[in-house]
């Protein structure tokens, strides 16, 4: 696809893609406000007295953890928040329900959380729904709070492994257990053990391991574990990689809820990538061979293996929703077709690809600034 450009070519294209991803990021103000409210429920959260003994702590995960969150495709929409509410062991007697009701009840007791609080709950979090009537749109955003037991040598296993290397590390030893209300066990198991498995801070440090693959990798993984309540501007490779791929998912599936999923596209990324110091040729050659880390099951159905979890497939739901699995299919042929269509155009017609792919609006903005950028550079060259 790329081979036979010339190397200034490709030079404009990787600058082309970067400036994408780079509008694509939050901005540090929305970043400090998502913080900024983060800490302030975690805190009232951590302060619970049902969950003292247990030294309750409030973290983010997903996109917000991984540095891959991204602006969403409309003014007035929402940016989605991930937290994990951690409790170190538990009362003996206490099963998922209640556990997360004990959660619910202590939002509904605050006089502002009560009223952020999604009415209809979820199946394994609390949605608390955030700025729904402020003039600002860049601060409405929701947040799911997700509660989850980890054993007694949770924060002494993350503080061992902050001075080991990567490859020496059990990840399961920091796995969590989660509350889910579809589970058959979950009014009457009190054994976390039998809850389901997630491992948020072990999918974050396997993926941080990917971003610095082959170029930068060290002995110990202090740096690895992404930074928690820090903006970084400066995103890696794989990282830019995740944010592309995710917005064009949102431009060709809009509200679809049968759209390619993040954890899927990100995993798949993460594994594919070969750390190319190049965002274009990362970018090409991920999505030309992500689909190869797909495989089938014994009953032919496909399974996308959780790296730090090896019974969670995140495919598991394609066999009951086909849909989901076409989508997918059909999202990977056209971002490989899209890619292509950027990288062999020119002019006017560069732009209408560019906005075909990420948005028209952000399309005319930002070759809107890269313009002022060309001519601010040229003042500057000329001076």
């Amino acid at each position: 696809m790329i081979e036979t450009l010339s190397f200034e070519k490709k030079r404009e294209l990787n600058n082309l893609f970067l400036s994408v991803a780079e509008n694509l990021d939050i901005t540090e103000t929305q970043f400090n406000n998502l913080t900024r409210s983060y800490n302030a429920v975690g805190k009232y959260l951590e302060d619970d007295p049902n969950f003292k003994d247990y030294h309750p702590v409030v973290t983010p995960q997903g996109s917000l953890r991984l540095g891959t969150i991204i602006q969403p495709i409309t003014e007035d929409g929402d940016l989605d928040v991930d937290l994990v509410y951690r409790l170190i062991e538990k009362h003996p007697n206490w099963t998922q329900k209640h556990i997360k009701q004990m959660v619910g009840q202590r939002l509904k007791t605050h006089g502002v959380y009560c009223d952020m609080l999604d009415k209809k709950e979820g199946r394994r979090c609390w949605t608390l729904l955030y700025r729904q009537d402020s003039d600002n749109a860049k601060e409405r955003y929701h947040m799911d709070i997700l509660p989850c037991v980890a054993d007694s040598k949770f924060n002494s296993n993350m503080e061992l492994y902050r001075s080991k290397s990567f490859s020496s590390i059990k990840l399961d030893n920091i796995a969590i257990r989660i509350t889910d209300n579809k589970a058959q066990n979950y009014d009457n198991s009190t054994f976390i053990f039998d809850w389901l498995k997630s491992n948020p801070d072990g999918y974050a440090m396997w993926f941080a391991d990917r971003c610095k693959y082959y170029t930068e990798k060290r002995e110990n993984i202090t740096d690895t574990i992404m930074p928690i309540g820090k903006y970084i501007k400066n995103k890696s490779v794989l990282q830019r990689i995740v944010q592309i791929l995710k917005r064009h998912r949102d431009i060709m599936f809009k509200d679809d809820e049968d759209k390619p999923i993040s954890i899927i596209i990100t995993t798949l990324a993460a594994r594919a990538y070969k750390g190319e110091d190049s965002l274009l040729e990362g970018l090409v050659n991920v999505i030309s061979t992500m689909e190869n880390y797909i495989t089938k099951d014994q009953s032919g159905n496909y399974v996308i293996s959780n790296p730090t979890n090896s019974e969670e497939n995140f495919a598991d739901k394609w066999p009951t929703h086909p849909k989901r699995k076409e989508n997918f299919f059909r999202w990977l042929r056209q971002v490989k077709s899209d890619v292509n269509s950027i990288i062999s155009a020119t002019g006017i017609e560069l732009r209408e690809n560019v906005g075909r792919s990420f948005g028209d609006a952000f399309s005319k903005n930002l070759f809107n600034l890269l313009t002022e950028q060309h001519k601010v550079s040229a003042i500057n060259g000329g001076g």
